[in-house]
């Protein structure tokens, strides 16, 4: 496993890398064209720039500063454990969708950052996707979002390993023929 580690960890920064600047250009590409427009896909779905202080669904936007300095921590450490398992050998796929997952969650926080206004950490989220009977999100949202799912798909689904502890018979009651 020690000479794939390179290979597994370089496939892991790729992803969280790939992720961060797929929702960046998105965000980009809605801050230059949905400034003052919006625009009607259909079924209840439209492009229309939102700023949100908040995190899911705007909730927390009063928090300010201690709600990103949550969400930096907590991305911290979905990368730390999404690289935890590069090195250790957790399972690819799992390790990709956390991986997909992370980079949202860093796409998201560098917003954050990046666009304070207001003083440090200060930022509001770049939110674009408008689905009028759920919510108002981005590309980032989604990663996050598929990411952790599809991670707990792949957890709950992958074959386990064999467990020689369980699949010992142990008859709490002999049969009293036995021991005579």
């Amino acid at each position: 496993m020690t000479s794939r580690r390179p290979v597994r960890i370089a496939i892991v920064v790729f992803v969280i890398a790939a992720a961060f600047t797929v929702d960046q250009l998105t965000k980009a590409w809605a801050l230059a064209s949905l400034d003052d427009r919006v625009v009607e896909l259909g079924l209840g779905i439209r492009l229309e720039l939102v700023f949100n202080p908040g995190v899911a669904f705007g909730l927390g936007g009063d928090l300010g500063t201690p709600l990103v300095i949550a969400l930096i921590l907590v991305s911290l450490a979905l990368v730390g454990w999404v690289l935890t398992r590069a090195v250790q050998g957790g399972t690819m796929p799992g390790t990709i969708f956390l991986a997909l997952a992370a980079g949202g969650a860093i796409g998201n926080v560098w917003d954050r950052i990046s666009r304070a206004t207001d003083g440090p950490l200060t930022g509001e989220v770049v939110d674009f996707i408008a689905v009028d009977w759920f919510a108002i999100f981005n590309v980032a949202d989604i990663f996050t979002t598929c990411g952790i799912a599809a991670w707990a798909l792949t957890t709950v689904l992958r074959p386990r390993q064999h467990d020689p502890i369980a699949t010992i018979d142990i008859d709490p009651l002999p049969d009293k023929e036995s021991h005579r």
